[in-house]
């Protein structure tokens, strides 16, 4: 069965800062044989540094990500996406060194693929993968930063994390370190009906799981993009925001219904009549 690909995509400096240094992608391959091989990828990096150099961390991030991993043609997607966010790191390490200005400079990443009916993800840092299915969000990527260190030890609640004056300290980054570790998730089958958002914590720190599920189901891919980032901001805005929605909608689903359609792509032989299991929440 036919599945196209509703996509919606919004980046916000939010109310307390002056630069916007997050950086997003949503890359689609021309050709056809390249879009069956390596898919649909987004990309959210959300960069740190001194002056203008998270931004510019953020973009060589994401740049260099889309070129290695579609650069890559062979082997399995996930082995491409974790090569391609090594590689991004050594670009960012090596643009800091070309300037004394970047010294130190960094930004963290997370990663979605979409290809032949399967999710895959990937990240750096706190950016996260989120997965709808059922009208329940699920979190696809783990974070990785004092808090989530601190949770997953069980030294600390949810509700602790929220009020942490470390909660914004991420122990991985891209360009932090020559030797970065890399979190790859295994492939999961998508079905019509599932909603992928990919997002910085300027917006998943501002507004809870639950509000970002009851925008998703309901509004079409731009439209939820845009009411994620207005809610961010209505909570206060303390971060850049920037967050890619793409909804799976089967062959049947009346795109009349849904308002905004920026982009779609459509992939043929996916088996949408099975039920797929709904992925364990991995925090």
């Amino acid at each position: 069965m036919k599945l196209t690909l509703d996509i919606g995509q919004r980046t916000d400096v939010g109310r307390r800062r002056e630069h916007n240094e997050d950086s997003l992608g949503v890359y689609r391959p021309d050709l056809e044989d390249e879009l069956e091989r390596r898919g649909l990828l987004l990309l959210v990096a959300d960069g740190m540094g001194g002056y203008a150099a998270g931004e510019v961390a953020s973009r060589v991030a994401v740049e260099t990500v889309s070129a290695e991993y579609f650069g890559d043609p062979t082997g399995p997607v996930e082995e491409a996406l974790g090569r391609a966010l090594q590689l991004a790191n050594d670009a960012v390490r090596d643009e800091a060194t070309r300037n004394a200005e970047r010294a130190g400079m960094g930004t963290t990443i997370a990663a979605a693929v979409i290809c032949a009916g399967e999710l895959a993800a990937a990240n750096v840092g706190d950016s996260r993968v989120y997965l709808c299915r059922n009208g329940t969000l699920h979190q696809v990527t783990h974070d990785h930063s004092w808090v989530a260190e601190l949770m997953a030890a069980g030294k600390l609640t949810a509700e602790e994390a929220k009020r942490h004056p470390m909660r914004n300290v991420v122990t991985r980054s891209l360009g932090g370190r020559a030797d970065v570790e890399v979190e790859t998730y295994p492939r999961s089958p998508v079905q019509a009906g599932d909603v992928v958002v990919v997002c910085s914590d300027g917006l998943w720190g501002m507004i809870p799981t639950d509000q970002i599920q009851e925008i998703v189901v309901p509004l079409s891919a731009q439209a939820a993009a845009d009411a994620l980032v207005a809610a961010a901001n209505e909570a206060g805005g303390h971060d850049n925001i920037s967050a890619i929605v793409c909804r799976v909608m089967g062959a049947d689903d009346d795109e009349g219904e849904m308002t905004e359609l920026i982009e779609t792509i459509s992939f043929d032989d996916v088996d949408t009549t099975t039920p797929q299991p709904i992925p364990p929440p991995l925090l």
